[in-house]
């Protein structure tokens, strides 16, 4: 199904710059979507299913990730999810590509290049620093005193500035000697390679080297979820991708996920995304 385009004349004032905050307190579902313009999501708090680019991912509270023009996106589930979007164009920052592009986060920036984290992580400091800046962005366009224009270009590069550090920060994070993270992370990906399967948390805390209880606090303080409810909200994000784009049956593709039984699928499914697995498929 073709995603609606949004355009940047819906969101910027003629003659004003082109960057917009967003605040949603309660954000929802929403359907497959495009913009004309860049857009910088931050997760205040809570849980979401996000569909990129037809990949479905978990997203927690302190992600971060940036939606270029063109890149198809949609809400397929929300869980208490609180969230700000950061909505700019190229020419907010006119004049300044060369040093944006020269930090590796953002070579996006002028290149054109797909190839980037699609989602970061900041910690509890980050989270502070971005929240600062964005509710700075947020007064500036509401109050618009003088100079609210050169203001919120030069917020809009600190946020982006902090987004390419922490991209770098992640890269350091996978090739550094931090026990805690590493462990963590090959919890998530023995989680994400036996997504066809119910994975017990004993073989889960087994393949990151941790005991349960101790995996469990550190998972949870690194991705905000518990190993057990990554899981189930990944397993269900493969199978939203099934249904998205196989054209099998439900029950084949419950067999494939692994189910015996295609009633507890559906029940797992809607519990996760809020749609059964047919109600999904005709609204995808």
């Amino acid at each position: 199904m073709d995603s609606r385009v949004l355009a940047s004349a819906d969101f910027f004032e003629e003659g004003g710059p082109p960057i917009c905050v967003q605040y949603n307190a309660q954000h929802g579902k929403s359907g497959m979507h495009q913009h004309e313009f860049i857009e910088l999501v931050y997760i205040k708090h809570g849980a979401a299913l996000h569909s990129h680019e037809r990949e479905t991912q978990v997203l927690t509270t302190g992600d971060v990730f940036v939606i270029l023009p063109g890149e198809s996106h949609a809400y397929i589930r929300t869980s208490n999810t609180a969230l700000y979007n950061c909505l700019f164009t190229r020419d907010a920052l006119a004049g300044s590509e060369s040093l944006i592009s020269d930090m590796p986060g953002l070579r996006w920036f002028t290149s054109g290049c797909q190839e980037r984290n699609t989602r970061v992580r900041a910690g509890l400091n980050d989270s502070q620093e971005i929240l600062l800046i964005l509710e700075k962005m947020t007064w500036e366009q509401l109050n618009r005193v003088e100079g609210y224009e050169l203001k919120m270009r030069s917020l809009l590069y600190s946020l982006l500035v902090l987004y390419a550090r922490l991209n770098s920060r992640l890269s350091a994070s996978l090739n550094s000697h931090n026990a805690n993270y590493k462990n963590v992370m090959a919890a998530v990906a023995f989680i994400e390679q036996s997504y066809r399967r119910d994975v017990p948390i004993e073989e889960i805390a087994a393949a990151s080297g941790l005991s349960q209880g101790y995996l469990s606090r550190q998972f949870k303080s690194i991705l905000g979820t518990s190993p057990s409810e990554y899981a189930r909200s990944f397993r269900m994000a493969k199978a939203a991708e099934m249904l998205r784009t196989a054209d099998r049956p439900v029950s084949q593709i419950a067999r494939d996920m692994g189910f015996t039984d295609v009633s507890v699928f559906s029940r797992q499914f809607k519990q996760v995304t809020g749609f059964t697995p047919s109600g999904f498929r005709k609204n995808k």
